[in-house]
């Protein structure tokens, strides 16, 4: 989804497996479970992917 808008995405490994964190300009701008997720999809359906995007959208 975020790849879409047209956003640069780096992956990094953090030390809890099963957290996800959205970091923006160094600031964390949403975070969530990753088991909270909807796999095997786009992401458009999924309401914690919309919500992440918004975040990000925000924070520009």
């Amino acid at each position: 989804v975020l790849k879409e808008d047209g956003h640069q995405i780096i992956l990094e490994e953090i030390p809890d497996w099963n957290d996800v964190q959205l970091i923006v300009n160094g600031e964390t701008i949403f975070q969530c479970n990753i088991n909270d997720l909807d796999f095997g999809g786009d992401g458009k359906l999924d309401p914690l992917c919309q919500e992440a995007r918004e975040a990000v959208l925000k924070a520009y």
